[in-house]
């Protein structure tokens, strides 16, 4: 999936949920956007020269970043530092990890290395 795709679903996601707000909405599109930072050809992954490299080459792509615990410490650290982006955040990331569970298979509990995924039967290119 595209990072524009996951950009309209973070944002529909947070519109569903109550959020209206210009500043909420742009909070929840960069973290749909985060996930991908495994990948250096990303949307996010473009604007970071050398850690998107680093993590695709050790821990691969939708491994680490599409976790569950990495989205849980993130939202916890937030949660400290800035409490009013953390459930902004909490909704964009979760929308791009639950998005990508309909394109393919996700490390969703890394670091166990299971992966999950729904599969409609159909090619992702048109889901």
């Amino acid at each position: 999936m595209n990072g524009g795709s996951h950009i309209v679903g973070g944002v529909t996601s947070a519109v569903w949920l109550g959020y209206h707000r210009p500043s909420e909405l742009v909070v929840v599109a960069i973290a749909s956007l985060l996930p991908d930072i495994d990948r250096h050809n990303s949307l996010v992954g473009r604007c970071i020269p050398i850690l998107p490299r680093v993590i695709e080459s050790t821990a691969g792509k939708r491994t680490i970043t599409h976790s569950l615990f990495i989205c849980g410490i993130m939202t916890l650290l937030l949660r400290q530092l800035m409490p009013h982006i953390a459930s902004l955040f909490l909704v964009g990331f979760i929308s791009h990890i639950g998005l990508d569970l309909l394109t393919g298979r996700v490390v969703l509990l890394w670091p166990l290395p299971q992966s999950f995924g729904i599969s409609f039967g159909i090619p992702p290119v048109f889901i």
